[in-house]
């Protein structure tokens, strides 16, 4: 019996007892065989083989002689500042707004030192690394600061491994001109869609060329993301590539691809659905004030091709494919067959599906001239978008004002972030307006965390110190403050 088997026994005896399993003797080990007395009881030969075996395991070892990894290089950027590290340290040890928002503090605090060019202090790196382990959202603003110093301490741990592929994302965001085929090729997956986003915001044709690059090997579900990201930076080029896709073989691709092309209102799949949509309209009436809109027959093979498939479950058929010809083909369409605006289209149409498709239609051509007009008619949050910048906040405050019953905290969230200081004043007593105000705080929350703008903290201070009944709700008014406080502390300390 060789040593292992013989220690493998005495465990299993260990555990069923040696009532049911005998002792075995101990083998030889080395030139030594051990003596066990028999005069020993069961129970006490177990625990002296116990003892024995585990000293004979140690003893048996070879040392594991560690080459010494070579000292990092010296970092190229400098350490942040005393102010900022502090800052830093107060975020990772008592969170100021609570732990639930640490890791957007934290991001904020890796993305400004990063613009700023400083890197993490040595101190903290094994206490970032283990965090961004954790957390994925992290990893990316943090491998950007980690320098010399903290890619080197990286590679001395397992559970670090992550730094690399992080690294890379980071490195190939910086330099999308300089993303070769081959780096793309070997990127991760986890990787990719960061760094598409980049190349696309820096330049659209790159971007398309690297998911092209690819195309025949990725899986399905890459090429579906991939198709997705396009999204930034879409234009008319992107076009070819979309087609192609509508032919792909899986149907997540392929819905992708015709959502995509919903934005492009010049397109041939546009014209397409323009063909279609044209002959279904009819203005009725003696003065032509009636608008009329016929529903389509069953699609063709072309019809199939361009997204007007089997209709999702409890959904009229011919009705769901109005809804896809409408959200497809170009809005002026509408203009040309009836001679009227879009506020008085929009006005006498009565075909919910028909004026569904046209919402869509504006919302991801971000039309501004039939985003106002469908928001004259009712009200719909993603349309706010399609606004320009400067109208989106004057929009959610006329709609707050011309219905004191609407959620204002669902109303904020179409605002996006920051928010300017006129918008933050008036949202913070709409929501303490709100019934439940407590529970309309923590909806928004996630907004007010991102949107508010610094001039309002004075006005949110004021109404922590006058509320006074509800705990739930004074927590988070104060962890409110405390976020932005922060924020900006750590803003200022780069500066």
């Amino acid at each position: 019996m060789t040593l292992a088997e013989w220690w493998h026994e005495i465990q299993s005896v260990a555990l069923v007892g040696t009532a049911r399993r005998p002792v075995p003797p101990p083998p030889s080990i080395g030139s030594v065989t051990p003596a066990v007395s028999p005069q020993l009881r069961s129970e006490e030969a177990l625990l002296t083989g116990a003892a024995l075996g585990a000293a004979a395991l140690r003893a048996g070892r070879r040392a594991e002689r560690h080459r010494a990894a070579p000292p990092a290089p010296p970092d190229e950027r400098p350490a942040a500042g005393p102010l900022a590290t502090q800052l830093l340290e107060l975020i990772l040890t008592q969170p100021p707004a609570g732990a639930r928002h640490r890791t957007d503090l934290l991001q904020h605090w890796l993305r400004t030192a990063d613009r700023a060019g400083c890197r993490l202090p040595h101190a903290l790196l094994p206490t970032i690394l283990d965090l961004a382990t954790t957390t994925r959202a992290m990893r990316g603003p943090a491998a950007a600061v980690l320098d010399q110093r903290g890619r080197w301490l990286a590679r001395q741990r397992p559970d670090w491994a992550w730094v690399p592929d992080a690294l890379t994302g980071v490195e190939a965001s910086s330099a999308a001109a300089e993303l070769t085929e081959d780096a793309w090729a070997l990127l991760p997956s986890s990787a990719r869609l960061p760094v598409l986003a980049r190349v696309r915001a820096d330049d659209p044709a790159v971007g398309r060329h690297l998911v092209e690059s690819t195309w025949r090997s990725d899986s399905a579900r890459d090429r579906a993301a991939h198709l997705d990201a396009l999204r930034i930076g879409l234009g008319p080029d992107d076009e070819a590539l979309l087609e192609r896709a509508l032919d792909d073989r899986a149907a997540g691709v392929r819905d992708v691809a015709a959502s995509l092309l919903d934005a492009l209102p010049q397109s041939a799949r546009a014209q397409r659905m323009a063909d279609r949509l044209r002959p279904l309209i009819h203005a009725r009436g003696i003065r032509r004030r009636t608008l009329e809109i016929a529903l389509p027959e069953q699609p063709d093979a072309s019809g199939v091709r361009d997204g007007l498939g089997k209709p999702p479950p409890r959904r009229s058929a011919r009705g769901w494919w109005l809804e896809q010809i409408a959200a497809g083909a170009p809005l002026g369409l509408w203009e040309a067959a009836t001679g009227w605006d879009p506020t008085t289209i929009v006005s006498r149409l009565s075909d919910e599906d028909a004026l569904s498709g046209i919402r869509h239609a504006a919302q991801v051509r971000k039309d501004p001239v039939w985003a106002a007009a469908l928001l004259t008619r009712s009200w719909h949050a993603d349309l706010v978008a399609a606004l320009p910048s400067g109208d989106r906040e004057s929009a959610v405050l006329a709609r707050l004002s011309a219905d004191p019953k609407a959620s204002a905290a669902s109303l904020v969230a179409a605002v996006p972030a920051p928010w300017s200081a006129q918008f933050s004043l008036a949202v913070l007593p709409r929501l303490g307006a709100d019934k439940g105000t407590g529970m309309a705080v923590g909806q928004a929350m996630p907004h007010l965390l991102t949107g508010l703008h610094p001039d309002a903290l004075p006005a949110l201070e004021a109404w922590l110190a006058r509320e006074r009944q509800d705990g739930a709700l004074a927590t988070n008014l104060r962890h409110l403050l405390q976020f932005h406080s922060v924020k900006r502390s750590i803003s200022e300390a780069f500066r």
